[in-house]
């Protein structure tokens, strides 16, 4: 595997959560780098934290997430098409993981001024008096 990433949180050697060049996020567990959306890692989360609170059903689906359990007595965590068989102490690893990737790339984003063209752009309200002038 030879990805370029910068890393946006890690959680042990070979565990992280890094930026690619293409700016899409890759989960890195072990041998497998697996490709996140970044405006869906709130949703991950929520399906990790379900997964805790629900007392570990024998299975949990949302969206394009599914939880289950493996006849080994490990956890499957299935991203769409990828998965990863996960003991409870790397469950544990990964929900923290991942809740904390959440918070540092998504919270920002919600903080942002209400205009309706993003950050930078003049507020679309005729009363505010502006600089800028047309003629």
């Amino acid at each position: 595997m030879n990805l370029e990433l910068v890393t946006v949180v890690r959680a042990a050697p070979g565990r992280m959560i890094g930026m690619a060049r293409d700016g899409e996020l890759r989960l890195v567990w072990d041998n497998s780098a697996i490709r996140l959306p970044v405006f869906d890692l709130p949703h991950l989360a929520t399906v990790l934290d379900a997964w805790h609170a629900d007392e570990e059903p024998p299975l949990l689906r949302r969206g394009y997430y599914r939880m289950m359990h493996s006849p080994d007595g490990a956890i499957q965590l299935w991203l769409q098409g990828a998965g990863l068989l996960l003991s409870r102490e790397d469950l544990r690893m990964l929900t923290a993981l991942i809740s904390e990737a959440a918070d540092e790339l998504c919270r920002p984003l919600c903080r942002q001024r209400s205009t309706p063209l993003g950050l930078g752009y003049r507020p679309l309200n005729p009363n505010i008096p502006s600089n800028d002038s047309l003629n």
